[in-house]
Protein backbone atom coordinates (compact mmCIF):
# COMPACT_ATOMS: atom_id res chain seq x y z
CA UNK A 1 0.00 0.00 0.00
CA UNK A 2 1.27 3.65 -0.29
CA UNK A 3 1.73 5.99 2.22
CA UNK A 4 -1.02 8.81 2.59
CA UNK A 5 1.28 11.24 2.43
CA UNK A 6 4.97 11.44 0.37
CA UNK A 7 8.02 12.94 1.40
CA UNK A 8 7.82 15.85 -0.39
CA UNK A 9 11.54 17.90 -1.20
CA UNK A 10 11.92 21.51 -1.24
CA UNK A 11 14.72 20.93 -4.21
CA UNK A 12 15.56 19.56 -7.59
CA UNK A 13 19.09 18.61 -8.83
CA UNK A 14 19.83 18.80 -12.21
CA UNK A 15 22.93 19.51 -14.64
CA UNK A 16 24.10 23.17 -14.84
CA UNK A 17 23.49 24.86 -18.13
CA UNK A 18 25.17 27.83 -20.00
CA UNK A 19 22.11 30.24 -18.97
CA UNK A 20 22.99 29.58 -14.95
CA UNK A 21 26.27 30.93 -15.46
CA UNK A 22 25.34 34.52 -15.24
CA UNK A 23 23.28 33.46 -11.66
CA UNK A 24 26.34 31.37 -10.67
CA UNK A 25 28.67 33.99 -11.01
CA UNK A 26 25.91 36.74 -8.96
CA UNK A 27 25.31 34.02 -6.05
CA UNK A 28 29.14 32.31 -5.40
CA UNK A 29 30.58 36.15 -6.03
CA UNK A 30 28.83 37.12 -2.84
CA UNK A 31 31.78 37.53 -0.76
CA UNK A 32 29.36 36.00 2.24
CA UNK A 33 29.08 32.46 0.20
CA UNK A 34 32.23 32.92 -1.20
CA UNK A 35 33.93 33.15 2.23
CA UNK A 36 32.33 29.94 4.02
CA UNK A 37 33.50 27.69 1.07
CA UNK A 38 36.69 26.29 0.56
CA UNK A 39 36.93 26.40 -3.53
CA UNK A 40 34.85 29.60 -4.38
CA UNK A 41 37.41 32.45 -5.83
CA UNK A 42 36.64 35.51 -4.25
CA UNK A 43 36.55 38.11 -6.38
CA UNK A 44 34.89 36.19 -8.45
CA UNK A 45 35.79 37.19 -12.40
CA UNK A 46 33.67 37.29 -15.44
CA UNK A 47 34.05 33.81 -17.29
CA UNK A 48 34.45 31.89 -14.25
CA UNK A 49 31.35 30.83 -14.43
CA UNK A 50 31.36 29.57 -17.81
CA UNK A 51 34.08 28.33 -17.28
CA UNK A 52 32.75 26.27 -14.07
CA UNK A 53 30.26 25.16 -16.13
CA UNK A 54 31.31 24.35 -19.36
CA UNK A 55 34.04 21.35 -17.16
CA UNK A 56 31.26 19.47 -15.19
CA UNK A 57 30.46 17.25 -18.85
CA UNK A 58 33.96 16.01 -19.12
CA UNK A 59 34.00 15.14 -14.84
CA UNK A 60 31.30 13.86 -15.12
CA UNK A 61 32.30 11.19 -17.94
CA UNK A 62 35.21 10.26 -16.33
CA UNK A 63 33.54 9.70 -13.05
CA UNK A 64 35.85 12.35 -11.12
CA UNK A 65 33.17 14.69 -9.57
CA UNK A 66 29.19 14.72 -10.45
CA UNK A 67 28.22 18.60 -9.80
CA UNK A 68 24.37 19.45 -10.10
CA UNK A 69 22.40 23.03 -10.14
CA UNK A 70 20.56 23.34 -6.66
CA UNK A 71 16.99 24.41 -7.63
CA UNK A 72 13.33 24.83 -5.88
CA UNK A 73 10.81 22.70 -6.40
CA UNK A 74 8.27 24.81 -6.94
CA UNK A 75 9.60 26.94 -9.79
CA UNK A 76 13.11 25.40 -10.38
CA UNK A 77 14.89 28.54 -9.51
CA UNK A 78 18.47 28.42 -9.33
CA UNK A 79 19.50 28.62 -5.64
CA UNK A 80 22.94 27.06 -5.10
CA UNK A 81 25.37 24.06 -6.04
CA UNK A 82 26.98 20.21 -4.64
CA UNK A 83 29.24 17.90 -5.63
CA UNK A 84 29.78 14.56 -5.24
CA UNK A 85 33.47 13.33 -6.02
CA UNK A 86 33.18 9.40 -5.33
CA UNK A 87 36.83 9.35 -4.83
CA UNK A 88 38.11 12.14 -1.90
CA UNK A 89 40.08 14.86 -2.91
CA UNK A 90 42.06 17.23 -0.39
CA UNK A 91 38.16 18.94 -0.25
CA UNK A 92 36.70 15.76 0.85
CA UNK A 93 33.61 14.02 -1.30
CA UNK A 94 31.03 16.88 -0.66
CA UNK A 95 30.96 19.59 -1.21
CA UNK A 96 27.99 22.64 -1.77
CA UNK A 97 27.34 26.33 -1.73
CA UNK A 98 23.59 28.32 -1.65
CA UNK A 99 23.06 31.61 -2.46
CA UNK A 100 22.77 33.98 0.61
CA UNK A 101 19.37 34.96 -0.24
CA UNK A 102 18.13 31.53 0.09
CA UNK A 103 20.18 30.67 3.50
CA UNK A 104 18.54 28.83 6.28
CA UNK A 105 15.03 27.25 3.91
CA UNK A 106 16.66 23.84 3.79
CA UNK A 107 17.80 23.31 0.45
CA UNK A 108 20.96 22.67 1.42
CA UNK A 109 20.23 19.80 3.76
CA UNK A 110 18.31 18.38 0.65
CA UNK A 111 20.40 18.04 -1.45
CA UNK A 112 23.16 16.87 0.46
CA UNK A 113 20.91 14.18 2.09
CA UNK A 114 19.85 13.65 -1.68
CA UNK A 115 23.61 13.56 -2.87
CA UNK A 116 24.65 11.32 -0.08
CA UNK A 117 21.72 8.39 -0.51
CA UNK A 118 23.35 8.47 -4.38
CA UNK A 119 26.73 7.96 -3.81
CA UNK A 120 25.56 4.87 -1.60
CA UNK A 121 22.84 3.81 -3.42
CA UNK A 122 24.76 3.82 -7.03
CA UNK A 123 27.78 4.53 -6.49
CA UNK A 124 30.65 2.00 -5.20
CA UNK A 125 31.40 4.45 -2.15
CA UNK A 126 31.81 2.67 1.02
CA UNK A 127 31.94 6.47 2.66
CA UNK A 128 32.06 9.97 2.45
CA UNK A 129 33.70 12.70 4.01
CA UNK A 130 33.30 16.45 3.71
CA UNK A 131 34.12 19.74 5.75
CA UNK A 132 33.33 22.52 6.64
CA UNK A 133 35.01 26.05 8.79
CA UNK A 134 34.14 25.45 12.36
CA UNK A 135 33.02 29.17 11.76
CA UNK A 136 30.55 27.87 9.74
CA UNK A 137 28.04 25.62 12.30
CA UNK A 138 24.98 25.90 9.88
CA UNK A 139 26.77 23.86 7.04
CA UNK A 140 27.92 21.48 10.11
CA UNK A 141 24.45 21.50 10.91
CA UNK A 142 23.32 20.53 7.32
CA UNK A 143 26.30 17.31 7.33
CA UNK A 144 24.89 16.42 11.17
CA UNK A 145 21.37 16.46 9.50
CA UNK A 146 22.42 13.61 6.48
CA UNK A 147 24.42 11.56 9.15
CA UNK A 148 27.46 12.96 8.94
CA UNK A 149 29.24 12.83 12.42
CA UNK A 150 32.62 14.54 13.35
CA UNK A 151 35.54 12.89 12.59
CA UNK A 152 38.56 15.47 13.31
CA UNK A 153 38.96 18.96 13.43
CA UNK A 154 42.00 20.44 10.63
CA UNK A 155 43.79 23.63 10.54
CA UNK A 156 44.29 24.37 6.88
CA UNK A 157 45.38 27.50 4.61
CA UNK A 158 42.05 29.47 3.71
CA UNK A 159 42.09 32.45 1.70
CA UNK A 160 45.74 32.79 2.29
CA UNK A 161 45.48 32.14 6.16
CA UNK A 162 45.34 29.11 8.24
CA UNK A 163 42.04 27.96 9.61
CA UNK A 164 39.84 25.79 11.46
CA UNK A 165 37.56 23.05 9.51
CA UNK A 166 35.54 20.28 11.13
CA UNK A 167 35.74 17.11 8.49
CA UNK A 168 32.70 15.05 8.91
CA UNK A 169 31.88 11.06 7.51
CA UNK A 170 30.03 8.63 7.47
CA UNK A 171 30.06 4.78 6.34
CA UNK A 172 27.84 2.90 3.93
CA UNK A 173 27.42 0.92 6.91
CA UNK A 174 26.03 3.65 8.88
CA UNK A 175 24.04 4.58 6.19
CA UNK A 176 21.99 1.80 5.42
CA UNK A 177 21.47 1.67 9.10
CA UNK A 178 20.20 5.03 9.28
CA UNK A 179 18.42 4.68 5.97
CA UNK A 180 16.57 1.35 7.57
CA UNK A 181 15.17 3.33 10.17
CA UNK A 182 13.61 6.09 8.20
Amino acid sequence: MLPTRALVWPVVLRPFVAGDATLVQRMAGERAVADTTAVIPHPYRDGMAEAWIASHDSDRAAGVQYVYAIARAEDETLVGAIALRPVASERENLGYWIGREHWGRGYATAAACAVVALAFTWLDCQQLAASHLTRNPASGRVLEKCGLSLVRRAVREHRGRPEEFCVRGITRDAWERQAGGR
